[in-house]
């Protein structure tokens, strides 16, 4: 019998947001992580700023009420706080938890929009900050400084944020680093901007030979209709799943290291760039946060 290829199953939370009730947000959130477990997904991702809402006015008027505090890297969120029930979800039911939110600056600057990451222990590992911030953002939050991965069973996930997938260079650094994915999570809204959502994520696929998956906000929010229509693409651009429109959601897929080294042999982009004629490209080291083999009801102490 021949040895089983790694694979991980990556559920995308399409769920509203309240504005401003970071506690119904994540209680929703809690409840989304028995939704995945049972889907058989390993990793749960929310939307851009799912825990307060994408109203980034609002958050610079009160960054305290609409900020999330998080504890130290590598710490447990104390009983009691905003984050307790989400992390104890996630350990129970041994899942990793994406979390888009207003993380607050424990030094008092501004907060950063961010990805925070809760692994299967239900301990805060670390966080992505949204490295390009898109217009009013710019006001409200501090720019993130490097990239994050996230490694389980031999399956790497590059995190970005909304605006990120319109800048090849970095899904294209998360490839060359050896990411088999790059998850975006967004709130994309109707309207002017809606087109290019269909356009970044296949064509960052593609020209990458590894899977984009984005989560995106759905509802209404501070005058803004986000229209969900979160979904996967493979390493060669095709559709992989898709939740629906305008409606809560959750849908999943599978990451498989095999299916991305088949697509490389068949679309060598990465090997036949030139880079005699436009030189090597950048490539930053991300910070890599590994799973340790946490199964359901790890115990957090």
């Amino acid at each position: 019998m021949g040895l089983s290829r790694p694979r991980l199953r990556v559920a995308l939370g399409q769920a509203p947001s309240t504005p401003g009730d970071l506690p119904a947000n994540l209680d929703r959130a809690a409840a989304l992580v028995g939704t995945a477990a049972a889907a058989g997904a390993r990793v749960l991702a929310l939307p851009e700023l799912y825990a307060c809402g994408y109203a980034p006015a609002s958050i610079a008027a009160d960054p305290d009420t609409w900020s999330l505090a998080a504890p130290p890297t590598g710490g447990a969120p104390a009983p009691g706080t905003p984050l307790a029930a989400l992390a104890a979800a996630a350990a129970d039911a041994g899942v990793w938890v994406l979390l888009g939110a207003a993380v607050a600056d424990p030094g008092g600057g501004q907060p950063c929009n961010a990805l925070l990451v809760l692994d299967p222990g239900g301990r805060v590992r670390g966080r992505y900050a949204k490295s390009h911030l898109w217009r009013e953002e710019r006001a409200t939050f501090a720019p993130g400084t490097g990239l994050v991965l996230i490694e389980d069973g031999g399956v790497r996930i590059g995190l970005g944020i909304c605006y990120d997938a319109g800048f090849p260079e970095l899904t294209r650094a998360y490839a060359r680093a050896g990411a088999h994915a790059v998850l975006f999570a967004s709130a994309f809204a109707t309207g002017h901007t809606e087109y290019r959502y269909g356009i970044y994520h296949p064509a960052r696929a593609v020209e990458n030979t590894l899977c984009t998956l984005v989560v995106n906000a759905v509802g209404d929010i501070a005058g803004e209709h986000y229209f969900g229509r979160s979904g996967a693409w493979g390493p060669d651009g095709r559709p992989l799943a898709r939740c629906a429109d305008d409606v809560a959601d959750l849908c999943v897929v599978d990451i498989a290291p095999h299916d991305i080294a088949t697509a490389r042999d068949a679309l060598p982009y990465l090997t036949d760039l030139r880079t005699d004629l436009f030189g090597p490209a950048p490539c930053p080291l991300p910070i890599t946060i590994s799973g340790a083999s946490y199964a359901p009801g790890f115990s957090r102490s």
